[in-house]
């Protein structure tokens, strides 16, 4: 029988994000992994950090992407379905159509699919595409607050105030409910968990690598090694120092990081969790933690030595955060192991940061 909920154990949390791109037909190494961690006797909640379905979210009904998007959500629930914890899903840009003007159709059916799949559970945070924040009490030391980053940075329809269902009224509200969320569990751990990172060392926080400039289709088709040497650098410094939406150095991406940092800082020891850049982040600065796992189902580079970088790797997997009792949190990233030797993966990181 499952451990009762009032019981004073540790209690762990799964980061994992952009598990979108997994096989809608097959059973998933990460995903596989991931389920392996599971222990009946363990309080734990497992975070999905968005970018659920690949490539454009969750299409209407006849589309020619709607069976897969369906699918892939049906293989997140086949693996979650005996799980004993909490279940978070929030969305990323992919899950808003790429950030198209219909993103909120696209959000607001894999919410509605999300939940028939859970049967009924509310999982799917924030809902109705609003930009949260959400508060989610998990226990006397622990409070995870849900919010949409992509709401940000999307075209068209962002919803907001009461009409659709939303807590906010402004973004001005925005900031205001999340630092009186943030107070009012000061006394406690506090995660924060977004899809967009607030520090990467990786493309879309405009760290490039020399092949980038010489081959700059590779980096959104590693196979395109087409050389254009010159030229070649206006994209990567474009994408550093501009921005596409998706790039920290946007300007609608700038004003939100500008005003998370601000926040954040605030309070000592918060961890913000991001998915996003495929691959493994841990950022230590400000005395806040930033943790990015978002190499669920696809991986890119990421820098392998930076100012505030405590760990950064390129592969498949996932982290896991510790919170006991006594008040330590411990950090480890676990990657797949291709050999299947060891079902839990490989731990290839950990670290007690506070």
């Amino acid at each position: 029988m499952p451990i009762q909920p009032e019981l004073n154990l540790p209690y762990e949390v799964f980061l994992i994000g952009d598990t979108g791109d997994i096989s809608p037909t097959r059973p998933d190494p990460v995903l596989q992994t991931l389920c392996s961690h599971f222990n009946p006797d363990q309080h734990s909640a497992v975070v999905f950090l968005g970018d659920n379905i690949y490539p454009r979210g969750m299409p209407p009904k006849g589309n020619i992407l709607r069976t897969n998007a369906e699918n892939t959500l049906k293989r997140h629930f086949e693996a979650l379905k005996d799980y004993h914890g909490k279940v978070v899903f929030i969305a990323g840009n992919h899950d808003w159509n790429k950030g198209r003007k219909d993103g909120y159709e696209y959000i607001v059916r894999q919410e509605k699919y999300i939940q028939k799949l859970f049967e009924g559970r509310n999982v799917f945070l924030p809902s109705n595409g609003c930009p949260g924040p959400v508060e989610i009490d998990i226990n006397h030391s622990l409070t995870i607050v849900a919010i949409d980053t992509q709401w940000w940075l999307q075209k068209g329809l962002r919803p907001i105030g009461r009409q659709y269902g939303c807590s906010v009224e402004s973004e001005e509200d925005f900031f205001e409910q999340l630092v009186a969320i943030l107070e009012k569990n000061k006394h406690k751990h506090l995660l924060v968990t977004g899809h967009h990172p607030v520090y990467s060392y990786a493309i879309h926080g405009g760290r490039f690598k020399l092949k980038h400039h010489i081959f700059p289709l590779t980096i959104y088709d590693k196979s395109a090694w087409i050389p254009l040497p010159g030229i070649g650098s206006l994209l990567p410094l474009y994408r550093k120092f501009l921005g596409a939406r998706e790039d920290m150095a946007h300007p609608r991406y700038r004003r939100l990081r500008k005003k998370l940092k601000e926040i954040l800082a605030q309070y000592p020891n918060l961890i913000y969790a991001a998915g996003h850049e495929h691959n493994l982040q841990y950022i230590c600065k400000d005395h806040n933690h930033f943790i990015v796992s978002g190499s669920g189902s696809k991986v890119k580079y990421v820098v392998q030595s930076g100012k505030y970088l405590r760990f950064g790797e390129k592969v498949k997997g996932f982290f896991k955060l510790r919170f006991d009792t006594d008040g330590a949190v411990f950090l480890s990233a676990w990657a797949v192991d291709p050999s299947k030797k060891m079902t839990m993966g490989k731990l290839i990181y950990e670290e007690q940061i506070i």
